[in-house]
Formats: structure tokens, sequence, C-alpha cells
């Protein structure tokens, strides 16, 4: 039996658990100026969990050549290796697939069309050759200036005219 009447205020209380307490989350005083301040650099690098637990053993070198194999790996292939085909100079590489499409470098009417769908075996035959195609770079589409293209414009304009259309 409650005996009380602090006891009877409890249980009409929402939770009998609520006390007031302070977290330690709230900033409290020259928070803003603790902030600011650095810590000093003592020089050495921090701890880490290989730094503590790889014992140092007097007189012991890294073997050089893993060392140098790894150095290899990370710098990756030189820039012969990177832009050349079959010792082919680079300056004739530089048709880019856009190019080719567009621009057509690679067209031959002769020739059947690059790819057919093959219902046999599942699959674009006769599939385009990886090799790279020779040519000079022609630029990025966009990178001719507007007097360039103007000129071309008044060209096949001019060759328009000159063509005697009332034979269609």
């Amino acid at each position: 039996m409650l005996t009380s009447q602090r006891d009877v205020q409890e249980w009409y209380l929402p939770s009998w658990k609520i006390k007031p307490e302070y977290s330690a989350k709230v900033l409290i005083g020259n928070w803003l100026e603790e902030r600011k301040r650095f810590t000093k650099d003592i020089g050495k690098p921090s701890n880490s969990s290989y730094g503590t637990d790889f014992i140092r053993f007097p007189g012991h070198r890294t073997d050089q050549t893993v060392r140098r194999t790894i150095m290899k790996k990370l710098d990756g292939l030189p820039k012969q290796h990177l832009f050349t085909h079959h010792e082919e100079p680079s300056n004739r590489n530089l048709v880019t697939q856009y190019d080719d499409h567009y621009n057509r470098h690679g067209y031959n009417p002769v020739l059947p069309p690059l790819r057919r769908w093959n219902g046999q075996k599942l699959a674009w035959l006769p599939e385009k050759s990886d090799f790279p195609i020779f040519g000079t770079f022609e630029g990025y589409p966009g990178s001719r200036s507007q007097t360039e293209r103007q000129s071309g414009l008044e060209l096949s304009i001019q060759a328009l005219g000159d063509r005697d259309l009332t034979k269609f």
C-alpha cells in the first residue's frame, strides 16, 4: 500500500525515471577557444597497429629486389607502351572512334556493311577490327572556328548555286 503522497505523484508522471541530468554534449565555457587551439606536433607519426606490433631487428635491411619490383608495379606502364601499336609512330594513331564513325575514314563502298546479326551464332558478324586507324587528327567536334565553318557553308552554297537544279 502507498504510504506517502510523493509515491502517488511518481505514478502519475510520464515516467518515474525522469530526472534532470546534464548531457556531456552541452558546450560549456570557452569551447570555441579550446576548439581553435592546436595540439603541438611532436614530429613523430602516430602509432598504428602495425607500428606497435612490428619489431625492428637491429642490422636488418629491406630486400631491395622486392622493393624495386613493387615500385615498378606502382609506376605503371611507360609512355611508349601506351601510345604505340606494333612500333607504329604515335602521331598516326590519332583518329578516334568518334571521328571514324562520323567522318567515315575507313569507309569503302565496295566492302559489305560492317556488321550483321547472325542468328546461328547469336552475334554481330563480322566484328570490326580493333587495329588502330591511321590518319591525322582533324580536331574534336566543335573545335573549328566560326570563320572556318562559315567559309565551308559559303562554299557549299556556291556549289549548289553552280548546279542546274531545273533538270531534276
